[in-house]
């Protein structure tokens, strides 16, 4: 039992932690409880309070206030024709009867008309006189600290009988009237009582430097919901959580000013008393918690001593002791039970593993001509029969080894022949497949060159296009300009015409004046040789004229012929330019086809690397099957050999 944990210790454990657990729960849901009670005590009763100090705060302004309205009422004050002697009087007897800090009338700019010497000179920086100005009412000031002292300041305009305002009565008292009242609200021991206005500043408190430096509730108390709720001018109760406790908040508005009271009072000051009952409830459940240890010590001890016996035997067993006896203990329970149920187990398990160790020690001699024997209850009963199936299930097993051994040899010899000869095959495909790759990678060359020249023939076929129709254009050019010349011989032809005529005529004016010349005698000799010159230049025209024409009349002949050659040379062109463009659509054609072929043949090419990879792979797979066949034929002879080593039942 050495680093396990006792039956004994397990109980102890158990029912201790169960009994803290329930000890937890009981003094968590007592401490819940009592906080709930006291939360709901608090909520009835502190507004109660509160409503109750604001009611006696609000009874002591009434006093304060009745006291300013005395002395306004007072004939002296009220009356302006009477004098300042008889208003100061009156003042002076009234602050000797009541204990007034200081007591004056202001005049409407809030300057001091008429006081004793405490009076301040003037209330215009108290915020007291703008309500004045403003309400014409009385008016109770905030909290002033003047002449190092707090004070409470009240006032009240004083009016003639026709409503016109003849001065302000102002009052001061000590804030000790305000500090008493906070002192007599009777709250927790550190609970604590604010007075506030509607800015959420302190006007009351019991710290009185809180009221000197007007510190913001919200500040202080670091919630500002705390401050909203307060000045809100409703009555109400609220709870909010600090670092160390969880405080309750009522505030109600005091009535007759601008003020609001809060009291702020820590659960923890109520819950002494829940407090020292969860403490004695704490004591109680640890004195239970060891009432209940020692008992359950005492208890777990005993069945202890009853299962150590069958615990040992339990181990002797684990460790593969099955002869050593089994302890019956007499104790008349459970224990008796499983101590005798432990030794019935043991002497059955004793017998079974005797009779199965027999059947496997021949099973492990290569002996399956054997049966599991004996009387078997339980479980084992299916150990029995299990065995015995594996035993026939192994007999026919086996004998199916021997016999499919023989044809795994037989065939293992067929399958490494023939391994060989595809190992052989495949060694000639795959030189085929070399042979054929670079046959493939020439023809590929050959139509990659083929591929260039045509590409290169489609450009020297463009380019002859492109002079074709050019020559063309040039011809057409030509056989207009022929046409032109033989319009413009024809032009020459008529002006030569038109020459011979002329000469025609002169030529018979010159011989119609050498007839009159002659006629003329002497006189025309001279008009004579002019006709004679007249006549021989236009017979020199004439001659001209005739052999001018002949050579027009060749050059038209010639042009003529010319024109007709230029013609049939555009149509030469023509037709040369179209059998060029049909040269160079076939060429397009004969690129395209070789550029297809190119792929196609780089697209076989591909297929013949994989082709090739993959008689190698065939070529590497078949020497590895023609070496796996060899070792299958090796082991089928090893299985042989085994499983003839065993001896079945149809060999006997």
């Amino acid at each position: 039992m050495k680093g396990k944990r006792s039956i004994s210790g397990r109980i102890l454990l158990n029912t201790l932690i169960m009994m803290i657990c329930l000890a937890v729960v009981f003094v968590m849901l007592m401490m819940r409880s009592m906080k709930s009670l006291t939360d709901s005590v608090l909520s009835n009763v502190l507004p109660s309070m509160t409503k109750t100090a604001s009611q006696n705060l609000e009874g002591n302004m009434h006093m304060l206030v009745d006291r300013i309205f005395m002395i306004g009422d007072n004939e002296a004050i009220l009356q302006a024709d009477s004098s300042q002697g008889e208003k100061e009087a009156v003042l002076e007897n009234i602050k000797s009867m009541i204990e007034f800090v200081w007591l004056g009338l202001y005049d409407a700019e809030g300057n001091l008309y008429l006081g004793d010497g405490d009076c301040p000179r003037t209330v215009q920086d108290r915020t007291l006189f703008p309500l004045l100005q403003e309400t014409q009412n009385l008016v109770v000031d905030d909290i002033f600290e003047y002449e190092d002292a707090l004070e409470l300041t009240i006032g009240l305009p004083i009016l003639n009988a026709d409503g016109e305002l003849n001065y302000y009565l102002v009052a001061s008292y000590n804030y000790d009237i305000l500090s008493d009242v906070l002192s007599s609200i009777n709250i927790s021991a550190n609970g604590e009582a604010f007075i506030v206005n509607a800015d959420g500043q302190i006007m009351g408190h019991r710290n009185v430097e809180l009221v000197r430096e007007k510190t913001d509730l919200a500040s202080y108390l670091d919630v500002e919901a705390i401050e909203t709720k307060v000045v809100s001018g409703e009555t109400g109760i609220m709870t909010y959580e600090n670092e160390k406790d969880t405080q309750l908040v009522s505030y109600v508005p005091i009535n007759g000013t601008n003020w609001y009271l809060a009291i702020i009072v820590p659960r923890d000051d109520f819950m002494g008393p829940a407090n020292e009952g969860i403490q004695w409830g704490i004591y109680i459940t640890i004195a239970l918690l060891f009432v209940a240890g020692i008992f359950t010590i005492s208890y777990a001890a005993k069945i202890k001593n009853s299962l150590k016996g069958v615990t040992n035997r339990i181990e002797l067993l684990a460790n593969g002791d099955l002869k050593t006896p089994t302890e019956v203990s007499k104790t008349k329970d459970e224990t008796q039970v499983l101590s005798k149920s432990l030794s019935n187990t043991v002497n059955s398990i004793n017998e079974y593993i005797s009779e199965l160790s027999k059947i496997l020690s021949s099973i492990s001699e290569g002996d399956f001509h054997v049966s599991v024997q004996g009387d078997f209850q339980g479980d084992f009963i299916i150990m029995k029969e299990s065995l015995n199936n594996i035993i026939v299930s192994l007999n026919k097993m086996l004998t199916s080894v021997q016999d499919s051994s023989k044809e795994v040899l037989e065939t293992a010899g067929i399958v490494s022949e023939g391994a060989v000869q595809v190992h052989t095959g495949s060694s000639e495909q795959s030189g085929s497949l070399q042979v054929l790759s670079e046959e493939t990678k020439a023809i590929e060359e050959n139509i990659s060159e083929v591929d260039e020249n045509t590409r290169l023939a489609s450009e020297l076929m463009e380019k002859t296009r492109i002079s074709m129709e050019a020559g063309d254009a040039n011809m057409k050019n030509l056989l207009k300009a022929m046409e032109d010349i033989n319009q413009n011989s024809l032009e020459i032809t008529k002006i030569n015409n038109i020459l011979e005529n002329i000469a025609s005529q002169t030529n018979m004016l010159a011989l119609n004046a050498s007839v009159e010349a002659s006629r003329a005698g002497e006189l025309g000799k001279g008009f004579a040789v002019v006709a004679s010159e007249v006549r021989s230049l236009a017979a020199q025209s004439t001659e001209s004229a005739k052999q001018a024409s002949e050579v027009i009349s060749s050059s038209l002949k010639a042009i003529e012929n010319g024109v007709v050659y230029a013609k049939q040379a555009a149509e030469s062109f023509e037709d040369i330019s179209e059998v060029s463009s049909k040269m160079s659509d076939i060429t397009k054609r004969l690129e395209k086809s070789v550029t297809v072929q190119k792929e196609s043949l780089e697209n076989m090419s591909e297929q013949i690397i994989q082709i090739s990879d993959v008689a190698q792979r065939n070529l590497d797979a078949s020497y590895e099957s023609s070496t796996a066949s060899q070792k299958l034929h090796k082991q089928a002879e090893e299985l042989q050999y085994i499983s003839g080593q065993f001896r079945l039942r149809r060999d006997k």
